[in-house]
């Protein structure tokens, strides 16, 4: 089952990162300042509740002190309403647990903590919780307990926090146009490219060009350039090729069209045979050169799928096979051929090795005097395989020795069934098998090649 892909925007994306990134930061920096806040808050009120406890226990004394005075015999006295309102309330007791003084609505019952302990404390009462804070007073004869209802305390804090809350629009509103705007003016670059492409005819390679892009953004335009390069020299070479094998094409249509009309108006039959033997000659050497351009074509659409194909290679009957083509020749020139395979199996693509035999040895035969030698042999040598081809013809000079993988140079040579395409078709093999070729001087007299092949154990 198929998914298709859904589109995005880098745009988009890279402004849900900022915005969430910043809306995070926000948040937690906010959160942090709330809980530091609060905390300071709640110091602050404790504090505050202290004080309120010494200021309260220091005018209860002064009453307790007159209501003793006026003879009175219940000493509980409970203050209005107004005194305190009702976010705080207080009790003052003896030490004894007797209640002197409490406030309009604190309790007359029980005391709002154990009377021994003295200091802060979170009590719940009256379904609500309170701060409690107990200290004693009057040398130690009265302990007075002050209490805040929390709900009350918190409230103020939480108003606090709606307003914060509500400023952060500001700032991520402005967070948000600022990364947008910068996001725009980053990603120009992206949006030039992508205009030079699209407007760009088929066969305009020429480098894209942008204005200052940003350093993640030049591999990508780079590496288009590099590959614009590649494919302008590429065809440089593809129209090159096809222009010198549509000169080389014609000039032995043309001959084979000339000895046509000499046969044609030919006015004895001597004339009439020669004429049709340089026909049947030019006809074996279009022949060959079309078999040699079919050979190169095939090699290159195959060098993409050369892994795949490989395996290990006979190069015995490889020779034996291109040796029952190239028969006639060496018969005719009467050559010695010598073989000495010590590694007779190569890992490689069966088309790619019987290409480069063929070729390899059709020249050192074409190029090998009459009575000449020839000598073909493999041997490993460390983590490669060494292919090697020994003929005693001329050699080929030291410094025109790479232009003969050019395709269709033959190094100025005239005549002969030669097209100059050998070595090209050579070459590529080479190439698909990661392969290495040197032309060296033979101990034969003549040039020595030798293909060194990356040795793999089957």
């Amino acid at each position: 089952m198929r998914h298709s892909a859904r589109d995005w925007s880098l745009r988009t994306r890279l402004l849900l990162i900022a915005g969430i990134a910043s809306l995070a930061t926000l948040l937690a920096g906010g959160g942090a300042m709330y809980w530091a806040a609060a905390k300071e808050d709640d110091r602050l009120l404790d504090s505050r509740l202290q004080d309120l406890a010494r200021t309260v226990l220091s005018f209860s004394e002064h009453e307790i002190t007159e209501i003793i005075g006026e003879g009175r015999t219940e000493m509980v006295h409970t203050e209005t309403a107004a005194t305190l309102g009702s976010r705080y309330r207080y009790q003052i007791w003896t030490r004894h647990g007797t209640l002197l003084l409490h406030s309009y609505l604190a309790s007359s019952g029980q005391p709002m903590m154990p009377l021994r302990q003295l200091g802060f404390s979170t009590q719940k009462f009256d379904d609500d919780e309170f701060r409690v804070f107990a200290m004693a007073g009057n040398g130690g004869e009265m302990v007075i307990q002050v209490a805040e209802c929390l709900d009350e305390r918190e409230s103020p804090i939480g108003v606090v926090s709606l307003y914060f809350l509500a400023f952060l629009v500001l700032p991520i509103s402005l967070i948000f146009a600022i990364t947008w705007w910068m996001l725009r003016r980053s990603l120009r670059s992206i949006d030039s490219s992508a205009a030079q492409l699209s407007a760009r005819s088929p066969i305009d390679l020429t480098p894209v060009v942008t204005d200052n892009p940003p350093v993640e953004l030049r591999p990508m335009i780079n590496s288009i350039n590099s590959l614009f390069e590649r494919i302008n020299r590429t065809l440089s070479l593809e129209r090159g090729f096809t222009a010198v094998a549509a000169h080389e094409l014609r000039t032995p249509l043309a001959g084979l069209r000339a000895q046509a009309q000499i046969a044609a108006t030919a006015s004895s039959p001597e004339e009439l045979a020669q004429s049709l033997a340089l026909v049947m000659s030019g006809v074996d050497r279009a022949s060959h050169l079309l078999d040699q351009l079919l050979d190169l074509a095939r090699m290159e659409s195959a060098a993409s799928e050369a892994e795949r194909h490989r395996k290990s290679v006979d190069v015995t009957h490889m020779f034996e096979t291109v040796l029952a083509d190239l028969g006639a020749l060496v018969h005719r020139r009467q050559l010695r051929i010598e073989s000495e395979f010590q590694e007779p199996r190569i890992v490689a693509m069966e088309l790619g090795m019987l290409l480069l035999l063929r070729n390899l040895l059709g020249n050192a035969f074409r190029y090998t005097p009459d009575g000449g030698r020839v000598v073909i042999s493999t041997q490993r040598e460390g983590a490669e395989i060494a292919l090697t081809i020994d003929d005693s013809g001329p050699g080929i000079p030291a410094d025109s020795r790479e232009r003969v993988f050019e395709r269709f140079e033959r190094l100025g040579a005239r005549g002969g069934d030669g097209v100059g395409l050998g070595m090209s078709i050579v070459q590529s093999v080479v190439v698909a098998h990661h392969a290495i070729i040197r032309l060296l001087e033979s101990p034969l007299g003549g040039l020595r090649v030798q293909v060194r092949f990356p040795a793999t154990d089957t």
